[in-house]
């Protein structure tokens, strides 16, 4: 305790998640999506912008109040991050999804060098499932 302003003084731990080395750091956060993958930036100030160079990027609409929300979220994610390769995309939404909105992600995960691409629509109400067809945007001939 400090006597001259009666304020206790904490012994602080020394922060362990920024020794972890960035691939393990990408490890874990593969294992969420990338809105979680942001919101862990505020445990320790190493953690800050690692989102940005996630190899994997795991985009679901669950949690947006409406598509284009998430889209937008989507856009700003793809804007602020590095220019390092992506090994996998996930994009998992419910609607109508505009066109350039599915585009543009794939137009970005091609430009990376994606190894897996794992897209899912559920067009309308949540639990009505159709798997969303690749082709319509892109012909068998531009793989």
């Amino acid at each position: 305790m400090d006597s001259r302003h009666g304020k206790v003084r904490l012994k602080v731990e020394v922060d362990r998640l920024s020794n972890l080395p960035n691939d393990l750091i990408h490890k874990i956060l593969s294992f969420t999506d990338v809105k979680q993958a942001i919101q862990t930036s505020a445990l320790s100030s190493r953690w800050r912008y690692i989102w940005t160079s996630m190899p994997c990027l795991n985009f679901s609409s669950e949690g947006f109040r409406s598509l284009p929300e998430f889209s937008k979220f989507v856009r700003h994610v793809l804007s602020a991050r590095n220019k390092t390769e992506v090994h996998y995309v996930k994009l998992a939404f419910c609607g109508k999804a505009s066109e350039a909105f599915v585009k543009r992600i794939l137009k970005y995960a091609f430009s990376h060098n994606v190894q897996q691409l794992d897209v899912t629509c559920l067009p309308g109400k949540k639990g009505y499932h159709e798997q969303w067809r690749i082709q319509k945007f892109f012909p068998s001939g531009s793989f």
